[in-house]
């Protein structure tokens, strides 16, 4: 990936999470995306993920993603990223009643790319800080 195409794509990335313009990832993800996210179900499509998505901006307000940085090779790329929003709503995905909590989800994205576009993304998030922040998993210790 050159430079100017990670630009691109980090722009594309911070435009679909930050303003939920995610027309803007149909330049970099394939239509048969699949996207793997433990311990929550895959996204079996672009439309499908778009969709998950939306739900979760509209239960996460003021949300705000930074990608810190993209390091490429071959077919594959990877990157790390912080999201941080408030929670003001109630999620299809996550089903837990709004808190007003701000929170900050760490991970780490990795992507294959075919023919321009990423078709499948396995996804590394900190999602038990994230409930924990949440007050749905008591914190450790």
């Amino acid at each position: 990936m050159m430079k100017d195409q990670k630009a691109k794509f980090i722009k594309a990335i911070e435009e679909g999470w930050n303003k939920g313009n995610m027309d803007a990832w149909d330049e970099f993800y394939a239509p048969g995306l699949i996207h793997h996210r433990p311990p929550l179900p895959d996204f079996n499509s672009l439309e499908e993920e778009k969709e998950s998505i939306k739900g979760t901006l509209s239960a996460f307000t003021n949300s705000k993603i930074t990608v810190h940085e993209i390091i490429s090779e071959n077919d594959i790329t990877a990157w790390r990223w912080t999201w941080t929003a408030t929670h003001t709503g109630q999620s299809p995905s996550l089903p837990i009643p709004p808190t007003g909590k701000d929170i900050t989800l760490a991970g780490c994205n990795i992507d294959l790319w075919k023919e321009g576009r990423i078709v499948e993304e396995w996804e590394y998030s900190d999602y038990l800080g994230f409930l924990q922040q949440l007050g749905v998993i008591p914190p450790l210790g």
